[in-house]
This record gives C-alpha cells, sequence and structure tokens, in this order.
C-alpha cells in the first residue's frame, strides 16, 4: 500500500514538474520542435516600426524565406512581446505561428477567435483565398495565447503536439537573450538547410553555419544586416567549429588585393595547430604536414572574373619558402618582384580544403611575409602591379564602404561586389549566409559576412549594403590595363571621338601599328604605318562638319586618317631626306582653315586644308635646320610663328613668313619647346638660363642655375620648371626623391592645374596642383609620361601611360 502511495506521489510530482500539462506554460515551452526560423518580439510596436521599411512594403515569394518570414509579423500585428515560430509543411513551404503570452483572463481551451469576416460563401475558394491573409485566427492554451493566418494550424495544435523532451538549449538561448533590438532572430541551420532552394542549395560539407544562429536585424534605405552570435552543434560540423580554440588576428591581406577585385574571402587564427586540428575532423586524411603552414596566420582567397589568386600571411616561412625553391621551374623579375614558375601544384588546396577547392597553382611570388600564388602569370603580375601603384582593395570603395561595420580583428570575413560574389563564394560556405543578405534590393550593393571567434561561440556580422558615394576613395584607381601585340613605341594620348564627345586612346608599337582603342579599353583598329609617328597626333576637323580626323607625320610621311583609320586624300604624302619633324597645325581664326607646316632639315613647307602648297608663305627655307616643330601664338590681334634653329636663331616670323620680332642674340637652346607666357616668348638654354622676349625683340635673361637636362612647360600664366628632383609651380616648389624626370607637363581641365612628371627610373607618375602639393594616391605606377583628359564626361579625370613594355594603363581620379 505504502509503495503504490509512493509511486502515486511521484507521478503526482511529475506531472506537476511536466511542462505539457501545466497551465503557466512559458510561451518558448510552447514552440514546436520542429521550428525552422523563430523571431523573437521583445517590443512588438518597435518591430512593427521596424518592418516598415521599402524592403518589406512588398510581398515577395521566393525560394529565400526570410522576407516572407518577416511580413508575416507585420499581417500579425501582435500586442503582446512573443515568439513567431515557422514550421514547415508539405512540399518544404512553410506556415507561421505567433506565439505570446496574454494578460487577460484565459478563454476557454478549445475556443477559436477569429479578426474580421469569413468568406460569405466557404465554397467560393477563389474568394476564401483572396481573403485569407486578412484573417488571423488565435487560440489561448492556459497562459499563451497561439496566432496565426493559417486556422488548421490553430485548431489542430494543442499541448499533445509538443515533445516531452524538450531542447532545453534552445530554451535557455532564447530565455537569456536579451538586446536593445525589438527583435531577434533564431535560426536552427540544419532545419534551414533543408528547406534551400536548388540556386542556393549548400554544396559545402558544412552541415550550416552554426548549430544554432541568433541574431538582431538592422535596416535603413542602405543597409541590411544581421548581427549576433552563433553556437556550435556538438553532432554535426559547421562552419565555425572551424575557429575553435582559437583567436582571431588582425590580418592585412586586402592590402595585398587588387584594389578592381570581386571580392575577398579570408580566413585567420592565431593557432594554425588548433585550425589545423578542428579542420582535419571534417575533411580527415586530406591535409599535408603542419610543417610548411604552421607559421602562417592568415589565409585568403581573390576572385576577380574567372581569376583565383590565394594569399598567405606568416611571421616566418623558410619551410615553404624553401619547398617553393625547390619545386620551381624558373623564375623572373617583374617590377622589382621575383616571380617563381612551376608545374601545376596543389599543396594549398591539400592544406587548406575547407576554403580552397580545384585551386592548382603554376605562379607565385613572395611579397616580405606574404606569399602571392596564382593559377596565371597574368594575375599574379595585374596583383603585383596594384600593390606597387597602391592601387590595392584596403583602398577601394567597397571595402572602405564596409570597414565602418566590421570588427578590426576577423576569423573569416568574406567582403565583395554584391552582384558578383555571390555565385563564387557560396560553393564555399553556407547558404544560410546567402539567405540572410540576400533579400535586401539594393543597388550598386556590396555584401559582407565576418565571423569573429570567442570561446565557445562566435560573433557574426551579416550585412548587404550600397556603396557609399561619400566613402569613396580619394586619390586615384586603375581603370583597365591593355596589351598591345609589341612594345609601345609612342606614348599614349588621348583623343577625341566625335559621335559622343568621349575620349579614345592612340598609340603606337615598335612594329609600326597605330591602335585606337575605345573608353572601355577595347581596341576599335589596328593600322600598320610605314614609320614611326613623329610627336603628338593633332586633330583636326577638315570638312567643317564635325567629323574629326587624326593629322601627324612619321619618319617620311604626312597622314590624315579619318576615325576609322582610312587615309585621306590627298593626305597620304610621302618626303625623302631626313627624317620629317613633328606635324605643326596653325588654325589662325579658329575657323578650321587649316595650315599644315613640315619641316625637315632646313626645309619648311606649308599646306592648306585642300594639300596644296601656300604659295604666299615666304618663309620655305632656314639658314639652318629646324629643331622640333614650329609654334603659332596670338599676342593681341597679331599672330607669331615661333622657329628655333639649329643655330641658335629665334625666328619670330608673321602670317606669310616676314620676320614680325626681330631677335639677334643666339641661344644654345636646351631640349625646351618655346612658350607664350606674361605675352612674352620664354626659351631656355642648356646653362639654365630663361631668355624672354616680348614683341618688340626685347630680351630679358634670368638666370635659375638648371641642370643642362632641366624640363619646361608653360601656359599663358603658369610656368613649370623640373630640375633634378625639385619640381616648381607657379613659383612653389616640391622636392622629390632622387630619380631621371621628365619634363613637367601643365594639363587645365575644368578650371583646374594639374602639372605632372614621371620618374623613368622607377616608373612613377606624380601629379601636383598649381602649389605644387601633390594629389592623393600618387605616385602611380607608369613608364612613360601621362596624358589626362576627361574620358567619359562625367567630370572625373583620367590618365594614360605606358605600362609594361607592351601595355598600356587608364587610372581615374576620383
Amino acid at each position: 500500500m505504502k509503495g503504490i502511495l509512493r509511486l502515486g506521489l511521484i507521478a503526482l510530482l511529475f506531472a506537476a514538474c511536466n511542462p505539457l500539462e501545466r497551465s503557466d506554460l512559458l510561451p518558448e515551452e510552447a514552440i514546436p520542435r520542429n521550428a525552422v526560423y523563430i523571431l523573437k518580439v521583445n517590443d512588438p510596436e518597435g518591430a512593427l516600426r521596424e518592418l516598415d521599411h521599402e524592403f518589406l512594403k512588398e510581398d515577395t515569394s521566393t525560394d529565400l524565406p526570410i522576407l516572407e518570414f518577416l511580413q508575416h509579423l507585420k499581417h500579425l500585428s501582435p500586442e503582446e512581446s512573443g515568439y513567431l515560430a515557422a514550421l514547415p509543411t508539405k512540399g518544404d513551404s512553410l506556415s507561421y505561428l505567433y506565439i505570446s503570452g496574454i494578460r487577460e483572463e484565459p478563454k476557454e481551451k478549445d475556443s477559436l477567435a477569429v479578426t474580421g469576416e469569413l468568406p460569405a460563401d466557404p465554397l467560393d475558394t477563389d474568394k476564401a483565398e483572396a481573403s485569407f491573409t486578412q484573417k488571423i485566427f488565435s487560440k489561448d492554451l492556459g497562459s499563451i495565447r497561439l496566432s496565426s493566418l493559417d486556422s488548421v494550424l490553430i485548431t489542430s495544435f494543442d499541448t499533445s503536439s509538443l515533445p516531452e523532451d524538450q531542447d532545453q538549449r534552445r530554451i535557455s538561448l532564447l530565455k537569456s537573450s536579451a538586446t536593445g533590438r525589438p527583435f531577434t532572430l533564431f535560426v536552427d541551420s540544419e532545419k534551414a538547410d533543408s528547406l534551400a532552394g536548388p540556386a542556393i542549395k549548400n554544396r559545402t560539407e558544412w552541415s550550416g553555419l552554426a548549430g544554432s544562429l541568433a541574431l538582431d536585424l538592422s535596416l535603413s534605405q542602405d543597409k541590411w544586416q544581421w548581427t549576433g552570435v552563433g553556437v556550435e552543434n556538438d553532432s554535426l560540423p559547421s562552419l565555425i567549429g572551424l575557429f575553435d580554440q582559437t583567436r582571431p588576428v588582425l590580418n592585412t591581406l586586402a592590402s595585398l588585393t587588387p584594389e578592381g577585385a570581386d571580392g575577398l574571402l579570408t580566413i585567420s587564427f592565431a593557432d594554425h595547430s588548433a585550425f589545423a586540428e578542428n579542420q582535419s575532423k571534417v575533411f580527415p586524411g586530406n591535409q599535408i604536414s603542419d610543417s610548411l603552414f604552421r607559421t602562417s596566420e592568415a589565409v585568403g582567397l581573390v576572385f576577380q572574373g574567372n581569376n583565383r589568386a590565394v594569399l598567405l600571411n606568416t611571421y616566418g616561412a623558410l619551410s615553404l619558402a624553401e619547398f617553393l625553391q625547390d619545386a620551381r621551374q624558373d623564375s623572373y623579375d617583374y617590377q622589382g618582384k621575383e616571380i617563381g614558375v612551376l608545374k601545376p601544384n596543389s599543396v594549398l588546396e591539400e592544406a587548406f580544403p575547407s576554403f580552397i577547392r580545384d585551386f592548382s597553382f603554376t605562379h607565385y611570388a613572395v611579397l616580405d611575409n606574404s606569399f602571392v600564388f596564382s593559377d596565371t602569370k597574368e594575375f599574379l603580375e595585374l596583383i603585383i602591379r596594384n600593390i606597387n601603384s597602391g592601387n590595392s582593395y584596403d583602398k577601394s570603395a567597397i571595402y572602405q564602404s564596409a570597414k565602418e561595420e566590421l570588427a578590426e580583428a576577423s576569423s573569416l570575413l568574406l567582403i565583395g561586389d554584391g552582384k558578383k560574389l555571390q555565385d563564387v563564394a557560396s560553393d564555399l560556405l553556407p547558404s544560410e549566409l546567402f539567405r540572410l543578405a540576400n533579400e535586401a534590393a539594393i543597388g550598386d550593393p556590396l555584401l559582407a559576412f565576418q565571423v569573429v571567434a570567442d570561446r565557445s561561440f562566435c560573433h557574426l556580422n551579416i550585412f548587404k549594403k550600397r556603396k557609399s558615394s561619400s566613402v569613396r576613395k580619394q586619390g586615384v584607381s586603375p581603370r583597365f590595363t591593355l596589351q598591345l601585340d609589341a612594345p609601345l613605341a609612342t606614348v599614349p594620348q588621348f583623343v577625341t571621338d566625335h559621335r559622343n564627345n568621349k575620349k579614345e586612346i592612340v598609340v603606337q608599337d615598335t612594329e609600326n601599328n597605330l591602335y585606337l582603342i575605345s573608353s572601355e579599353g577595347k581596341i576599335l583598329w589596328k593600322k600598320e604605318l610605314e614609320g614611326r609617328v613623329q610627336g603628338r597626333i593633332e586633330q583636326i576637323d577638315l570638312y567643317k562638319n564635325g567629323r574629326l580626323q587624326l593629322a601627324f607625320t612619321t619618319n617620311n610621311q604626312f597622314l590624315v586618317l579619318d576615325r576609322n583609320g582610312k587615309e585621306v586624300a590627298p593626305f597620304d604624302m610621302k618626303f625623302s631626306g631626313p627624317v620629317l619633324n613633328p606635324l605643326a597645325v596653325f588654325d589662325y581664326e579658329g575657323n578650321r582653315n587649316y595650315r599644315f607646316v613640315i619641316t625637315q632639315g632646313s626645309d619648311v613647307r606649308m599646306y592648306n586644308g585642300k594639300g596644296n602648297i601656300v604659295t604666299g608663305f615666304k618663309y620655305t627655307k632656314a639658314d639652318s635646320p629646324v629643331l622640333d616643330r614650329p609654334r603659332h601664338f596670338r599676342v593681341g590681334t597679331r599672330d607669331y610663328l615661333v622657329f628655333r634653329l639649329e643655330d641658335g636663331s629665334l625666328k619670330i616670323l608673321n602670317r606669310v613668313g616676314d620676320t614680325r620680332v626681330a631677335v639677334k642674340e643666339k641661344i644654345e637652346f636646351s631640349d625646351n619647346d618655346v612658350y607664350i607666357y606674361n605675352d612674352k616668348f620664354i626659351v631656355t638654354d642648356k646653362t639654365g638660363t630663361l631668355f624672354s622676349t616680348d614683341t618688340r625683340g626685347r630680351i630679358t635673361k634670368t638666370r635659375f642655375n638648371l641642370a643642362a637636362d632641366h624640363g619646361m612647360d608653360a601656359t599663358i600664366k603658369t610656368l613649370s620648371l623640373m630640375n633634378d628632383n625639385e619640381l616648381t609651380i607657379k613659383g612653389n616648389k616640391a622636392v622629390l626623391d632622387l630619380g631621371v624626370y621628365t619634363k613637367p607637363r601643365i594639363f587645365y581641365i575644368y578650371d583646374k592645374i594639374y602639372v605632372s612628371v614621371t620618374d623613368i627610373q622607377t616608373q612613377r607618375a606624380y601629379l601636383f596642383d598649381s602649389n605644387a602639393i601633390p594629389f592623393a594616391g600618387f605616385p602611380v605606377y607608369a613608364n612613360s609620361p601621362i596624358d589626362l583628359s576627361d574620358m567619359d564626361n562625367d567630370r572625373k579625370v583620367e590618365i594614360v601611360a605606358k605600362f609594361e613594355e607592351n601595355s598600356l594603363i587608364v587610372y581615374s581620379l576620383n
């Protein structure tokens, strides 16, 4: 009898402790075990305000259910804090149930409340379906209230549907989460992955990002962001498990990534051995010896189009360096960096199978304590070019826009162009990353995903954000590079496309091929010439119809080409004898009645727009060979044609070739041209003396003590001199590194002065303003003087220059 009483007492106590029979059932205890997503609503009114956002204005039915999940909270309009649970139904669809506490007296257990009117004709299914989303069904169970748009879900729910063995860890996590946000999202990764649509089905070895996720949502017009924590699943491998017992380190791999990359995925760890042990649980027997990588602390995977590269940071990698040295077949120098060439090698894939797939590198370079690996020489060379020119990913608009949202140190960081990154990275990462971030319809987006390991869990930060125009890189960034069929022979220059007023590029290679290149870097045509182009190519409107032609001289030809590269008769003239000087084009009145002046030795020929000799021009024979092209200036209402002669004479003539200004003194001309400055003709001699001649022939000499190889450029109001490593602009000085510099060149665009010089020893181009202050981002890598213009009429300036021996580069100033 006592035994029976004891058993009865135990049963009574058990029943009292069984939450399924309690009248004070807590909302988190009533959440069905099969819930995929759970939204804890801390502040219903604040949550509804948060969801009244442009991202959530329209109902959206996609393979990504999170947006639809959040919209259902709006439809239910809860008044009490509680939990919105997403429950799988037939066909991998979801039903939604809101579970909250109630304040008023509970209703009868089986009562069903309906907000709004039911359809008049229950058999009218079309009408019922149309009005269904407007009905909220509710049911009270003791101290909790159930609400849903699905009446079947409400009527079929009772305490017997709940499991006897509650998930105490989930309940504890739900109860303990307390944030300042209106709501928190909980995700069961394994269940969520089972619902992923075919477009985002997880293709990795991971069961998920984490066993469980608890995330807060932040919304604005330009950002959709989830932040929170992830907890491991003890039985199934998850991504965050890779970083168990490791600490994140601050890595600098973004500084080794080209600025134009589509994206960058990095992992870092203070202890490689711990990381390798965690990795071996998912990839047993698939890793090489730890000896090569034991000093590594960060690994990066760079995406750019079809190109990939792997970056590796170490704090001492003698073993790896020796391994690569022994394995390589060849090496060569590229922009001061040694590139090693090997047979296809999969050692990185074997060492880091969790992130590096199908990657056999053939080229590598060592940069201090970092290694760069690529499967093509072209991509590795592109990376080195960007490093040398300072155009790295950490200075890009994407990285700078994301930086303010990121922690400094990451265990894992994925960042890149939101439109280009996801297809590549979804092969490597769990699919809920993309379900969480990709639903926000943000224009020109970046996508970022950050994991920071912290003891037994990880901090998570996932966001999609519009690249901010206010966080634009201040400086210069490469726009494109283009490789030609042979080394460049001339300095690339901009010319105008008369159809849209945009700029194109003309350049000649050593095989005498002349190229016209579009503003997008496409070769429009290539034409083989008989000789080398002399000086700059001029543009003319020969027929006065707005269509522009290219006019220039070669060694022995005077040519005019139309936009398609065809010769314009009769301007296909050939000359025998000495090499022609660059072409001079005079347009006295600006009415396109051109005069073309060809100088060859001491011979001077002037042609009109029809290709005929201008018989009225008298100066057909100089006293000695003409140096360079003659110049035309206008001072007041008078025209001045200026010739420098080999014997030191400075000839200043009028339109018909008579002497207009007599210059009696002979000058030992430097290699610099003649300019008009403050209404005076200026030249320099080889001693660095500046000769200034007014319109009456009076000469003023200024000793600048310049080196014989000094450079000069001038406009009407601006004088610039380059002497050794000192640049002077309007009296303002800038001292550069020691080097061999080209002549300065002055550009005047949008009421702004730019002055450029290039150090041909170190292949660095500099750009300064009129106060000799360098522009941000300079110097940049360039192998020639630059040309500068607004290439596409957006009031932003572009630069073109020779890059490598057979390539050119275009930079954009921001």
